[in-house]
């Protein structure tokens, strides 16, 4: 596969998976300020749901784009996590005032935050394998189970089940050992 230049084969991808989400928040929190009724509704409605699947589910979308354009492995892992650090980065932004660093880093492990990025880590292992099975098709040389892609999709897979599914146990795990550990 050729590799393109560092404009097409990252920034490219890079800025498309930004920009939706970028766009999406400005449209969706923008519309907070207009005045009940039917554009309103449509921008809600519209950019509400863009905005969530361009955190949560762009992992999927973002690395296959880098990676058919010819992206290294850390091109694509830097696009496909780009969305959820920054929302990451922006809901500890807006807590930090309230906690001390230490506090912030069990802010980090709460089921929305740690479980983004797990999500994202699993996604981006699926889409992955999925671009080296095609790849592997025209090349034979494309390596479709490597240890690094393998070991993602199952850290993914363990840590969306931890801190998302078994959410509630979850806090109280992160909750417990902050209270043993950093009130004492």
């Amino acid at each position: 596969m050729p590799r393109n230049g560092f404009f097409k084969r990252f920034l490219v991808p890079l800025v498309l998976v930004v920009g939706v989400m970028a766009l999406s928040s400005l449209a969706y929190h923008g519309s907070s300020g207009l005045r009940p009724g039917p554009v309103r509704d449509v921008l809600i409605g519209v950019f509400g749901p863009l905005l969530f699947l361009s955190i949560w589910f762009f992992g999927f979308v973002g690395p296959p784009l880098a990676y058919f354009q010819g992206a290294g492995f850390f091109e694509r892992l830097i696009v496909a996590f780009v969305n959820p650090a920054i929302w990451v980065v922006r809901m500890e932004a807006k807590v930090a005032c309230q906690f001390t660093p230490v506090e912030m880093v069990y802010f980090f492990f709460l089921p929305w935050t740690f479980g983004v990025m797990c999500v994202t880590l699993f996604e981006f292992s699926a889409a992955e394998l999925v671009c080296r099975f095609f790849h592997k098709r025209r090349d034979e040389s494309v390596r479709v189970l490597a240890p690094g892609v393998l070991s993602g999709l199952v850290l993914g897979l363990v840590g969306t089940y931890a801190g998302l599914i078994r959410g509630q146990e979850w806090v109280y795990m992160v909750v417990h050992h902050y209270a043993e550990h950093v009130l004492q």
